[in-house]
């Protein structure tokens, strides 16, 4: 992928995943329908597909595979839980790109890369059902770092340096949650830019302002114009 043209000053995008490319929602709900699936293979038609879902969109959080069991007059134990997140995590998403991340991606020719926290295995399993990885120059799934490296720990976006070998101004985080994902990137120089979609899953107000991003957009439809007001 060509860098930045002749004259400008070099810019890497780097961009989370979850809410920044695609609605993590759409992971969560293909990864409902693969859990009620599993659970329809052991207990029959008492498994009724939509339920995870429907507690999701309820406003439920942490606990929808318990409130499930419950639902389906099954145990909920710690177990059997856990073996349901493990369904959750280890399936095939059906998920796709949200448009305005497909027109970006085909209208830029920056240098770009990829910093997402979660399980490695099911983050590349996000990027792979995607068809991303031939946009992205670099990709880290934090969850291929040591453990307790995952965001807000800098290692990630020092990595990013190493590979890009650019100081910390010229790199731009693209992500969506103010929570963690501009803590590191703005101790390290780098500019920030946070994207706020519709049907986004975390908060998107930040705790103090040094957990914001210096400017915010709805969507990679505008990102253009908001990386030419960082300069």
């Amino acid at each position: 992928m060509p860098s930045s043209s002749s004259g400008e000053e070099p810019c890497v995008l780097v961009f989370d995943l979850d809410d920044t490319l695609y609605l993590e929602r759409d992971f969560a709900f293909s990864g409902f329908a693969a859990v009620e699936a599993h659970l329809r293979a052991l207990h029959g038609d008492s498994i009724v597909p939509g339920t995870c879902r429907n507690l999701f969109e309820q406003g439920v959080r942490g606990e929808i595979f318990n409130r499930a069991l419950e639902h389906f007059k099954l145990p909920d134990d710690a177990v059997t839980v856990a073996a349901l997140v493990e369904v959750y995590r280890g399936h095939a998403p059906q998920i796709t790109l949200c448009p305005d991340t497909t027109r970006f991606l085909s209208a830029d020719s920056r240098r770009r890369a990829i910093i997402t926290d979660g399980p490695a295995a099911m983050q590349r399993a996000k990027i792979a059902a995607l068809g991303i990885d031939e946009h992205f120059d670099f990709i880290i799934p934090t969850g291929e770092l040591p453990h307790g490296m995952g965001k807000p720990h800098p290692r990630a976006f020092e990595r990013v340096m190493a590979w890009s070998g650019e100081e910390g101004a010229s790199h731009v985080y693209i992500a969506d949650n103010p929570a963690k994902d501009f803590i590191a990137p703005r101790a390290l120089g780098w500019r920030t830019v946070q994207i706020d979609r519709d049907g986004r899953v975390h908060s998107p107000e930040p705790k103090s302002p040094d957990h914001g991003a210096e400017t915010r957009i709805g969507s990679l439809d505008e990102l253009a114009s908001a990386l030419n007001s960082l300069d």
